[in-house]
């Protein structure tokens, strides 16, 4: 009969693999950064993640919020103040170049929107434009400028900025747009189109951030504002919530689908179109109704309710459906006609005109967007709910190219990063991360070589550590490459966390009154939303009078904004018999 071990002898195994433990941690902290040479191979030792920062003596100090409500509101008003100052020693509106030269079409113009009537609106459009245009309206609301502040310190008052010959000198270095050293001009083209006042198309997905249209509906009301146009932007046929661009409804029984967010496990392709989503329905009662409205949403710009023509995208027909618009036959979708865009006569939209319903006689195809047709200036604001960005390229190529060289965008936006900050454990997630997004990039380069491209970074996001709130600590790093990647793929770079003061400024903005961030210290409020969405509107602006030749004497509140009753229609957007 054997004896048992010894208690000490019990203890020798563990004793051993804490010695080989400590060498290998030794090894390791002595190992150089390219590794030690033994003959024709490099042998280089590296601890995981976690290990490495609890034996880092100089970890770094953990963020403090101490910012106040107050400090906020004083950086609002500081900023407000500077901006207003700096404009004023512009020259007089007078001297400032007139935006009414750079109407399309050469139709006549007028001084100022309130000289534009309905009734001069319908003379100075083609006559294939059936529904006379109004002017756009847009927030009065003026814009506030934010800094970056240190975020283990008493947040600190910006200085004046200095009036120099730069066109963005009185634009804080927080809120500038990061422009990639290799492609320097990448944003002439938009400019040109804009200044010529053709048609421009701005394509901006992002996450739950800019639902219901916040943040974007923004920036299309300042945009068709200042360089003219009208439209709410495409649309899904069945929104996730209701958007302030305009309202929508729906009869029957309609199911969504997303490739974002909680995907259905039904569906068994990536056939989601340009917006990663599609609406399809049942009909188990045929004297169901199956219909889709659309109509004007009382609380958004005037110019958000009107368009010249109602386009619905479709995937491939597999049975016969005819549909009804307002009530009237309209079209015939026959089984095997492909995937394409219909567009009838009769369907523009008018401030004061009732909503319109269109209706399946039967169970329609696969319904990949509405797209109330506007002109000039078309931001589109495409919301995807816990989405990290990382999905397009999983998207049927064949179907998305084609939808999306149907819009041709001038611009895409990519808004994303919040999703993942949360889950994003190391350095080393953070930098996968990033090269997914760096993926995602090169794809819209790919398909739309001419379109610029801007990446908008996360903002500071916090989550509860004992009794306050503190910035996720792997949000800085993802913010870092995503920044590196960005523009080393050859996209413009703007810092939503630095523009709302930094790291540990999450809390300022919920206690501000009005708040301008939820509880959840992640979203924004309508009011925060809007906010964000006039700063980014302020840095482009900026970047346009640094393109613009001359453009630092032109002040933004010096130009005379274009009213839709200025925009030529031009033959793509007419009505299609």
């Amino acid at each position: 009969m054997n004896a048992s071990p010894s208690p000490d002898a019990r203890w020798r195994p563990v004793v051993a693999l804490l010695l080989v433990g400590v060498v290998i941690a030794g090894l390791t902290r002595w190992c150089p950064p390219d590794g030690w040479t033994v003959g024709d191979s490099t042998l280089l030792l590296q601890l995981p993640e976690g290990w490495s920062n609890g034996l880092n003596s100089s970890s770094k100090t953990p963020v403090i919020p101490r910012w106040k409500p107050e400090d906020v509101e004083d950086l609002l008003a500081a900023y407000d103040a500077q901006l207003a100052e700096a404009e004023s020693n512009s020259p007089p509106a007078s001297e400032a170049p007139s935006s009414d030269s750079s109407a399309a079409g050469g139709g006549p113009t007028v001084d100022s929107i309130a000289d534009l009537s309905m009734e001069t609106a319908f003379d100075s459009l083609p006559a294939s434009a059936t529904r006379p245009l109004d002017s756009v309206q847009t927030a009065t609301e003026a814009p506030a400028d934010l800094t970056a502040a240190p975020a283990a310190a008493s947040p600190q008052k910006a200085a004046t900025p200095t009036q120099s010959a730069s066109s963005t000198s009185w634009v804080p270095g927080a809120l500038r747009v990061r422009i990639p050293e290799s492609q320097p001009q990448m944003l002439d083209r938009l400019w040109e189109r804009l200044q010529a006042g053709q048609d421009v198309h701005i394509l901006h997905y992002g996450d739950s951030q800019i639902e219901g249209d916040r943040i974007s509906g923004t920036l299309r009301a300042r945009w068709q504002e200042r360089w003219g146009g009208f439209g709410p932007g495409i649309q899904p046929p069945i929104p996730l919530v209701q958007s302030f661009s305009l309202r929508q409804s729906n009869r029957g029984s309609w199911t969504r689908h997303t490739r974002f967010g909680r995907r259905d496990t039904t569906d068994q392709d990536e056939n989601y179109g340009l917006l990663a989503s599609y609406a399809d329905a049942e009909q188990g009662d045929p004297n169901a109704s199956l219909c889709l409205s659309v109509g004007r949403e009382p609380r958004s710009p005037k110019g958000f309710g009107m368009w010249t023509a109602l386009e619905l995208w479709h995937d491939t027909v597999h049975s016969p459906c005819i549909l009804q618009l307002n009530g009237t036959a309209v079209d015939t979708l026959r089984p095997g006609d492909p995937s394409g865009v219909l567009t009838w006569p009769g369907s523009a939209m008018m401030p004061g005109d009732p909503d319109m319903e269109l209706c399946f006689s039967a169970v329609p195809p696969r319904l990949f967007a509405l797209h109330p047709v506007g002109g000039g200036v078309q931001w589109h604001g495409v919301a995807m709910r816990g989405s990290s960005g990382t999905l397009f390229r999983k998207l049927n190529r064949r179907v998305y190219a084609d939808q999306l060289e149907r819009l041709s965008p001038d611009l895409v936006v990519l808004q994303f990063g919040g999703n993942s900050v949360p889950y994003c454990r190391d350095t080393t997630a953070a930098q996968r991360y990033a090269g997914w997004m760096k993926r995602q990039i090169q794809l819209f380069q790919a398909l739309q070589p001419e379109a610029a491209i801007l990446v908008i970074g996360p903002s500071d996001m916090a989550e509860k550590t004992g009794v306050h709130w503190t910035s996720y600590p792997m949000l800085s790093p993802i913010r870092d490459a995503l920044l590196e990647a960005s523009l080393d793929a050859g996209a413009a770079y703007w810092d939503l966390l630095e523009v709302m003061g930094g790291l540990g400024s999450m809390p300022a903005w919920v206690a501000a009154q009005p708040p301008l961030a939820g509880p959840d210290h992640v979203h924004f409020t309508p009011r925060g939303a809007r906010k964000v969405g006039e700063l980014l509107d302020r840095s482009l602006w900026a970047e346009f009078r640094r393109w613009e030749e001359g453009g630092a004497s032109s002040p933004m509140n010096a130009m005379q904004p274009k009213s839709a009753g200025n925009i030529s229609i031009p033959s793509s957007l007419q009505h299609v018999p």
